[in-house]
């Protein structure tokens, strides 16, 4: 009895709505009104906000919609406590119709607030809020379109300034079930996913100056759910980014923001190594010089074994990243090259580099130990010093572990397998070698190494 009397109590006060506000209210110069309407609406106001915030929903309602009718300029607090009373509203009825109602109703109140508060708030966030109590209030029967239309009109104005954060990640999850729904909706879909990425992209980079890592870590992992999303979707293949950017990237040649989409669209799908990647760094590299750029003039050296050339893209790549883990791993691709090529020298010259814009790079060192061991029977002219190199190889292996907790398990393993080959205790014995004492390992590997026997 006692819901049917507050919903009969709403309706009535939600068909009288804003038309029973006062002829001459002027919401700027005197937003609570004049005379006794001003006094009414601050005692209503006082009404409203002691109920609201004891969840009293009930009791907050009378006095919410006076002043939402009669002095709607004078506090922001309507607009928040507003939602909150016509959602409860909205969980207790019943009745299809109600729901429908009490949902507009909040839909409603957004907009208000707009009207009234908009400069107060950035247009991106209420937009956003609006949706989040759409999808609530909708439920299963939320409809992707009107999330993908209110989001993208939020995310166009507010770009990598948006919050709520997870923003991006609903806008590209209604972005992908228009392209589900309809697959001529894929070339759209594209250009959302490569716009958001920027703009993530672009909001992380503004918490770490901002020193926030919390925001830059949450936005790392929307960046990746993201990213996840478009390669699970099968849009984003390389043939079909490829087909895609063909016949755009000739007439863009100029343009260094396109460009930089098309590295960033082809390198995020492994697509690193066709003429379009090649010829759109090259373009790229001509209008200013930058990582992907180089990267990919690195990559097309590489192809055409000038491997020259690619130490210095490679090394070009690594000084114009921002992101010095970036520039670490561009190394490592080089020092990887190098090894396989069986130039451990120039593989290990590399790593080190990659050491230079990282300390903490475990990999680097986990690399130079196996250079190390690959050449253990070629150091010495006495076969039995090869356990000396192993020796100078879990050095690098306990430096990887102590620097990079996540290759502990990869240090380990190597370091169980590489003691196998130390020198035994007699061999060492007839050799005038002994544990803990310091010898220098000579040919290419140059350094000094303790003694470890087995």
């Amino acid at each position: 009895m006692k819901k049917l009397l507050l919903s009969g109590l709403v309706a009535t006060l939600m068909v009288v709505g804003i038309s029973a506000q006062k002829a001459g209210y002027d919401p700027v110069k005197a937003p609570f009104g004049h005379g006794q309407d001003s006094i009414s609406c601050r005692e209503n106001l006082s009404l409203m906000q002691t109920s609201a915030k004891a969840e009293a929903y009930e009791s907050a309602l009378g006095p919410w919609n006076k002043v939402y009718e009669n002095c709607p300029a004078s506090s922001k607090n309507i607009y928040i406590y507003g939602p909150r009373i016509f959602k409860a509203l909205h969980a207790s009825a019943t009745d299809a119709a109600k729901k429908k109602e009490y949902l507009d109703k909040v839909m409603e109140i957004f907009d208000t607030r707009l009207k009234y508060f908009g400069d107060d708030d950035a247009r991106g966030t209420v937009l956003a809020f609006k949706t989040y109590d759409y999808m609530e209030l909708m439920g299963e029967n939320t409809d992707q379109k009107v999330i993908y239309d209110w989001l993208g009109d939020a995310i166009k104005e507010m770009k990598d300034k948006m919050y709520p954060l997870d923003a991006y990640s609903y806008y590209m999850v209604a972005s992908l079930s228009e392209y589900y729904k309809d697959n001529s909706n894929k070339n759209q879909y594209i250009t959302d996913y490569f716009n958001i990425v920027g703009y993530v992209d672009q909001a992380i980079a503004n918490a770490k100056a901002a020193k926030d890592e919390a925001n830059a870590d949450y936005l790392g992992m929307v960046k990746d759910g993201i990213v996840k999303g478009f390669i699970a979707s099968g849009a984003g293949d390389c043939k079909t980014l490829t087909e895609y950017y063909a016949d755009k990237v000739e007439p863009n040649r100029s343009n260094k923001e396109f460009l930089n989409e098309v590295l960033n669209a082809l390198g995020s799908v492994g697509c690193t190594e066709t003429d379009l990647y090649f010829t759109t760094s090259e373009y790229l590299h001509i209008l200013e010089p930058s990582a992907n750029a180089a990267l990919g003039l690195a990559n097309k050296s590489l192809r055409d074994k000038d491997y020259d050339t690619a130490v210095k893209y490679y090394s070009e790549a690594a000084r114009l990243e921002t992101d010095k883990s970036k520039s670490s791993n561009y190394m490592m691709q080089l020092a990887g090259i190098f090894s396989n090529q069986r130039n451990f020298s120039r593989a290990r010259q590399a790593a080190y580099d990659a050491l230079e814009y990282n300390a903490n790079n475990g990999e680097a060192y986990v690399l130079i130990a196996q250079l190390y061991a690959s050449s253990a029977n070629s150091i010495f002219s006495e076969p039995e010093k090869a356990g000396l190199v192993y020796c100078a190889a879990v050095d690098k292996l306990q430096r990887a572990r102590s620097v990079d907790p996540s290759v502990a398990g990869k240090a380990n393993s190597l370091i169980n397998r590489y003691s196998a080959g130390y020198m035994d205790t007699e061999t060492a014995f007839m050799m005038g070698i002994k544990a803990g004492e310091t010898v220098f390992v000579p040919g290419w590997i140059g350094e000094s190494t303790t003694v470890r026997l087995r």
